[in-house]
């Protein structure tokens, strides 16, 4: 199947995700996240790319920046080269380190900007890692919030410090504002879709049962009227499957 063209940005900011050949962990130890940390700042300092936040992972990174058309290429074609010749030569290794070209979406409004600032900041929060997403040491979290607000520092361009005073009153309000469930589907990889989408559904079903003061989710699962109006109204707020819903319908159902 060919591959889909690559959208440039109106805004010319993207959240780029690239992620582990077959899903391998390739930033297993400190020191790896600290080496592709390095590289980031390095290539991003070359090919004048903004960074506004980002996440290392495991076994993939976010990232969101702002970069020309041409240079977004650029700079990830030599970040994951550069990291990938480290990877391989560290870990006597061979090949391909990062699956295929790195994925990318376009981020056209500050609404969808921030919220995407939450989302990376919250992915190791979801994985269980932590519980705080101050408390992860490789997300830009540690960048907007360790000196309390006072100043972004690390590798974060200061050009997003406008954007938040226009928004929030204070960085303490910023960091609250990172607790709000957000409905909207990002570009991620299959696995966290997946938890994503279960999240998704599982606010708004839970939101259903609120609403028709139902206690008990059993009730909503076993009562034709009442699944079929929430795995509609859910159907229409996140775009997912009937069957899709209805078996995380199921799931919650059962108390898992």
């Amino acid at each position: 199947m060919p591959r889909t063209r690559r959208k440039p940005s109106g805004t010319d900011v993207y959240h780029v995700v690239s992620r582990g050949n077959n899903q391998q962990d390739i930033f297993l130890l400190e020191k790896d996240k600290n080496r592709l940390y390095g590289i980031i700042k390095e290539q991003a300092e070359k090919f004048g790319v903004k960074i506004y936040a980002y996440c290392i992972m495991s076994n993939h990174v976010h990232i969101l920046l702002k970069a020309e058309f041409k240079a977004l290429s650029s700079f990830m074609r030599e970040t994951n080269s550069m990291y990938a010749v480290y990877y391989n030569y560290k870990y006597k290794q061979s090949g391909h380190v990062f699956q295929g070209r790195f994925f990318s979406s376009c981020v056209e409004t500050e609404g969808y900007l921030l919220s995407c600032v939450r989302y990376i900041h919250n992915n190791p929060v979801k994985a269980g890692i932590v519980h705080d997403i101050i408390a992860y040491p490789y997300s830009s979290a540690g960048d907007y919030f360790s000196l309390k607000g006072k100043k972004i520092s690390g590798i974060i361009s200061e050009e997003i410090t406008d954007i938040l005073k226009n928004r929030f009153k204070n960085f303490d309000e910023f960091l609250e504002f990172h607790n709000i469930f957000d409905s909207q589907e990002f570009l991620d990889i299959k696995e966290e879709k997946e938890e994503h989408d279960f999240q998704r559904a599982k606010y708004y079903i839970k939101k259903y049962a609120r609403e028709k003061k139902i206690k008990s989710l059993k009730i909503i699962e076993n009562t034709p009227f009442f699944k079929i109006e929430c795995i509609e109204k859910c159907r229409e707020e996140l775009g997912l499957s009937k069957r899709t819903i209805e078996n995380i319908l199921k799931t919650l159902s059962k108390g898992v």
